[in-house]
């Protein structure tokens, strides 16, 4: 038999076409298994070191405890390690210069292995305290101490959680990283020294690796302590207290893998069957010369070994390449710490997997070969049945592609088995296309819904509803800043306002009416919360920039004319979110707005607003324009909408005289990060809170591009298993109907027939996997994505593109795999295809 080997590897050299394109199957399948694996064991490890860096690398706490219990439990043998930590209090710090928000800091005091294993603390300047009257505070707070130019030294009352008072000194030593003021300061826990109280908390991991909650809440009974749980840590880790959601991402990725693996076998099986069939008559000849059966099965499953070794250890190569790239690259700070890292556990699952779906594959093939009859194979006369014929029609095939369509639907419903299994192949590949296309689709435009399309980078809003106004001044202050390239001044309130009944959509007529805080009045409804909005000159133009409106202002205002904005979200008879124009309103139209008081405005009242419609003191305004969204505040609206008009007929509406939103837009996106810790300072000063929109938006867009590149790699990995896949079972339907072929050519078929022939049982797979994959694919959209959208119906109507692109990209890789196999049926002798038997 050692000489019949040798004619595995001479059939692989010679064909190096049919050898590369299942190489490249498996090779495609293996990198998957490859990327599939590290994203799960990069994405739980990352996770973990997020979850260690933000909560602390411990597993459970023992809360509200004493000194002699935290010495108890630091002596507990089934602890691993351990850290206490002391809830010290919050400080009144004694400072004129900070204002009121700034001036209280809560303390903790934490001991060495806190400091050094358990919280990860990153000194950014000085260093860590080394006695309880030193502290460290967050970057941002620390570089607030620095900018009003106040020394290391903090004096204050601290007040303990049991309610005690005492006059302290701080001295800061250093800061520690941190993204935002936190108002959060960490002291030294020494605990010879330190008073007893029940303020301490013991951090701690466990040794045992299974069932560490059980274990916990044994230490916990037996000292007669509070106990709580790391959740995200335990979850990750599998050892959270709800088993099901333990293994749900276990359930994903098996699910997915499945998938790859079904894939894979496909595209293998098929390819070694082409294999078989094209030597069968050379199976035949072996036998007759006596091979038996299983040094047959040995030759095509040494074809199958030879292939695993060539095509494991590139595909894994290429597997960690491609998503090492992908991340370092393309995806930099995907989900914030996501680090694609390098686990042997991966290679070897990805081998095996490989190898196994490899002679999965062969399994089939190898039996069918060692079963060939000599003299059948050697005559010629041995080649798989196809199923019993039936009689077909194929009308519509033939009033579209006359003749030859005709006969190619017969010839592909010939063999049902095979229709249906490459049918399903191409639907599904098509399937996954559409789905994650319109996924993609829906989120961004709910992105954009949720967002409000803003398009400022940097905005101070007034801290409380009825609190202090905004005002010119800080305007004005912002304006002075180097990098600022514009400044957009707002007054936004939210009020009962009334509107006329027969102006409010259709759609939001039961909606309206659920709400509570909607009255009716007379012809009127009283909505809860209509938004009345006053722009400044360059806001309103960023407005009509955005929306391709022709509005001056100054005959916007002179003209009393308003824009509505009316995009809400509302519920229908059945409890399900919906989101349309919440008004009739056109432009041209003339509404009168009852005039109202800051009293009202300050502290609003339906019943009020009933007042001030009786004494018929109103003003007319103009429609100038109809918009979706107001760019400045990006709070959604829900069975409400919005006006919009001048400042100056703001005031003279609401008798108000203040700003609600100082926005801004920078020259450079350099100048966010730069004046984040100074507008926060500049915030605090003016009862304002500042929020840096051009960070948040920047990481929203950054996610939704990270989320494409991955979704569109796998499904591009998908289809390219899939191509391989079409390629090979076209070919194989293809060249088993030899005979029919060399029949027509036999009767006086042209070559152009015989072509169109050939390239229309190709192409009539794509036909028919669009006819039917589509509208499943529709289906699926709709229910799977757009009924199921977190924010409910957004109006969104099913993108046309994934259906166009997807159905045209099946039909033509169906036509070029029937490209493959048109050479050699142009080139059969006619003689020898003729006493083929079917």
């Amino acid at each position: 038999m050692k000489n019949y080997a040798a004619l595995t590897t001479k059939y692989l050299k010679k064909h190096r076409g049919r050898t590369a394109l299942t190489l490249l199957g498996v090779i495609t399948a293996i990198a998957m298994f490859t990327c599939i694996g590290s994203i799960y064991y990069s994405g739980i490890n990352s996770e973990i070191e997020r979850v260690k860096d933000t909560t602390g690398n411990y597993e459970v706490v023992f809360c509200q405890t004493n000194k002699e219990k935290i010495n108890i439990l630091s002596g507990n043998a089934e602890i691993k390690k351990g850290a206490a930590v002391k809830n010290e209090g919050v400080l009144q710090i004694d400072n004129s210069m900070l204002t009121e928000s700034l001036k209280e800091v809560t303390i903790k005091a934490y001991d060495n292995t806190a400091f050094k294993d358990i919280f990860r603390i990153k000194i950014v300047d000085g260093r860590l305290p080394e006695s309880g009257s030193e502290i460290i505070v967050d970057q941002k707070f620390y570089a607030i101490l620095k900018d009003k130019k106040l020394d290391n030294i903090l004096i204050g009352k601290l007040k303990a959680m049991e309610g005690e008072e005492a006059q302290v000194k701080y001295t800061i030593v250093g800061s520690f990283e941190s993204n935002e003021i936190t108002n959060f300061a960490i002291s030294y826990l020494d605990m010879d020294t330190s008073k007893d109280s029940n303020d301490y908390y013991y951090f701690a991991n466990l040794k045992q690796e299974k069932g560490k909650m059980a274990v916990a809440q044994k230490i916990a009974k037996a000292n007669n302590i509070k106990l709580d749980g790391n959740q995200k840590l335990l979850y990750l880790i599998g050892e959270g207290p709800d088993e099901e959601k333990n293994a749900g991402m276990e359930k994903i990725f098996g699910l997915i893998a499945g998938f790859v693996v079904l894939c894979t076998v496909v595209v293998i099986y098929n390819a070694f069957n082409i294999s078989v069939m094209e030597r069968i008559k050379h199976f035949g000849i072996l036998r007759s010369i006596g091979a038996t059966k299983s040094q047959i099965r040995r030759l095509v499953f040494k074809e199958a070994a030879i292939m695993s070794l060539i095509a494991v250890p590139i595909g894994i190569l290429a597997g960690f390449a491609g998503i090492m790239l992908t991340f370092n690259f393309l995806m930099e700070d995907f989900l914030g710490a996501f680090e694609i890292g390098f686990y042997p556990q991966v290679i070897i699952i990805a081998g095996l997997l490989g190898t196994a779906t490899v002679f999965i594959s062969a399994f089939f093939p190898a039996r069918t070969a060692s079963k060939v009859s000599p003299i059948d194979a050697i005559r010629g006369t041995m080649v798989i049945r196809g199923d019993k014929i039936k009689k077909r029609s194929g009308l519509w095939a033939k009033l579209i592609f006359r003749f030859e369509g005709q006969v190619a639907y017969k010839n592909i419903k010939r063999s049902r088995k095979r229709f249906y299994v490459t049918c399903l192949s191409l639907m599904l590949s098509l399937i996954m296309f559409v789905f994650f296309s319109n996924f993609i689709d829906v989120l961004v435009q709910s992105t954009k819904i949720s967002t409000q399309s803003v398009k400022i980078e940097g905005a101070f809003i007034q801290k409380d509803t009825g609190g202090p106004y905004l005002t010119e001044k800080l305007a004005k202050e912002v304006t002075g800043y180097e990098g600022i390239k514009e400044v957009f001044k707002a007054k936004i309130s939210e009020i009962p306002y009334p509107i006329e009944k027969n102006k409010v959509n259709d759609s939001f007529a039961v909606s309206v009416k659920k709400l509570k805080t909607t009255k009716e009045y007379k012809d009127k409804y009283i909505i809860g919360s209509t938004k009345i909005v006053g722009y400044d000159e360059n806001t309103l133009k960023l407005l009509a920039d955005e929306n391709k409106l022709k509005i001056d202002y100054e005959s916007f205002n002179k003209n009393n004319e308003v824009i509505i904005f009316h995009k809400a979200g509302g519920l229908d008879e059945n409890n399900n979110r919906f989101y349309d124009g919440f008004t009739k309103y056109k432009t041209g139209d003339v509404i009168e707005l009852p005039v109202v008081d800051e009293k009202y405005m300050n502290n609003p009242e339906p019943e009020q607003m009933e007042k001030f419609m009786e004494s018929g003191k109103t003003i007319k305004f103009k429609v100038a324009g109809i918009v979706d969204y107001e760019i400045i505040n990006n709070s959604l609206v829900y069975d409400s909408y919005g006006i919009i008009m001048s400042s100056e007929n703001c005031k003279k509406l609401t008798g108000t005289d203040g700003l609600s939103a100082v926005a801004i837009n920078f020259t450079s996106s350099d100048y966010s990060g730069k004046y984040y810790e100074k507008f926060n300072i500049l915030a605090d000063e003016n009862k304002a809170v500042y929020y840096d929109v051009y960070t948040l938006k920047k990481q929203s867009d950054e996610l939704q591009q990270q989320l494409m590149v991955l979704i569109y790699g796998f499904i591009g990995l998908i289809i390219l298993i899939s191509t391989v896949n079409i390629i090979n079972t076209v070919t194989i339907n293809l060249l088993v109907k030899k005979r029919e072929y060399a029949t027509f050519k036999a009767i006086g078929m042209t070559k152009g027939q015989f072509k169109k022939l050939v390239l229309l049982e190709g192409a009539l797979f794509g036909i028919i996997a669009c006819a039917i994959g589509l509208p499943i694919a529709f289906m699926l959209t709709y229910f799977g994505i757009v009924s199921n959208n977190p924010l409910g119906d957004i109006g969104y109507k099913a993108a046309v593109w994934p259906y166009m692109t997807g159905g045209a990209g099946i039909i033509m890789i169906t036509l070029l795999a029937a490209l493959f196999p048109l050479r050699k049926l142009n080139d059969m002798n006619i003689v020898e295809a003729l006493r083929l038997e079917e």
